[in-house]
């Protein structure tokens, strides 16, 4: 039932997995388990996060080799020791000898891509990795690391739920074959309140968020939404049986208002 996307270096990524944000200690260790109980294989995670350690103990239920484990290097540890450093660290604390996906996790302009995508590539070299990717980067921003990557990015991580629908990233991500992942792709729970797609999942027999899973990854599009209770992990990962007509998919495309929900006063999202 968990299909797998085929990414660019000859690896796959589960469709669906778990974010774990704001997940910390025995409610996220709990919160694994119960996912990995009910199927879950791909479990996202990042450096700040905090909860390495936390998902460290759920893991040890599911043979490595069947888990796809997602970490992600701050912006302010992309020099080329840190990365090195902060790797070996999540290795440690996750109690793994790889990361199946190593993402930047937000740009930084003041460290030359070259440099961190060189430390990717040695851990990549060493088995440490097996693939590299990037997460909130625009279109300029993601041109700039494809062409200085000597390995495939496989990924951007961005945003991305029906009222926040990148269509340009997208159709970029899919011309370069990187891979789009959708973060907050309930948007926080906004979608709960849809009359779009509270309508839509009425017809399927299904809940709103349901539905939003589903479209985004009818799109091609890998989601990682986060979870706590079984239920809640249960319901998004029921979404898999899911089918929308091609009516609904633009139906729900039309949602689309530019809501930014995760947006740094840091940040930039602008193309330049």
């Amino acid at each position: 039932m968990l299909k797998d996307i085929s990414l660019a270096d000859g690896h796959s990524i589960p469709i669906l997995g778990l974010g774990t944000w704001q997940l910390r200690g025995k409610a996220c260790t709990a919160a694994v388990e119960a996912a990995l109980e009910i199927g879950y294989r791909h479990i996202d995670t990042a450096v700040l996060y905090e909860n390495h350690q936390a998902i460290a103990p759920a893991l040890r239920q599911v043979p490595r080799s069947d888990l796809f484990i997602t970490s992600k290097i701050p912006s302010d540890a992309l020099e080329y020791e840190s990365v090195l450093v902060q790797t070996e660290r999540a290795l440690d604390e996750l109690r793994c000898e790889y990361l199946d996906l190593l993402l930047i996790h937000w740009p930084n302009a003041a460290v030359p891509l070259d440099e961190t995508l060189r430390a990717f590539s040695r851990l990549r070299d060493e088995g440490k990795i097996r693939s590299i990717g990037v997460s909130n980067f625009t279109v300029t921003r993601l041109k700039e690391a494809l062409t200085f990557a000597d390995l495939p990015i496989v990924t951007n991580q961005v945003e991305f739920h029906p009222f926040l629908h990148q269509r340009e990233l997208l159709s970029f991500c899919e011309q370069a074959k990187v891979v789009l992942t959708a973060y907050s792709p309930l948007a926080r729970g906004k979608v709960l309140e849809d009359a779009e797609l509270l309508r839509t999942a009425k017809r399927h027999q299904a809940t709103a968020a349901q539905v939003a899973l589903r479209w985004a990854m009818q799109k091609g599009i890998v989601v990682i939404p986060k979870a706590t209770s079984r239920e809640r992990l249960q319901e998004n990962f029921d979404s898999l049986k899911l089918s929308l007509h091609h009516e609904e998919m633009q139906q729900i495309d039309a949602l689309h208002r530019d809501q930014r929900l995760v947006a740094p006063d840091w940040a930039d999202f602008t193309e330049s």
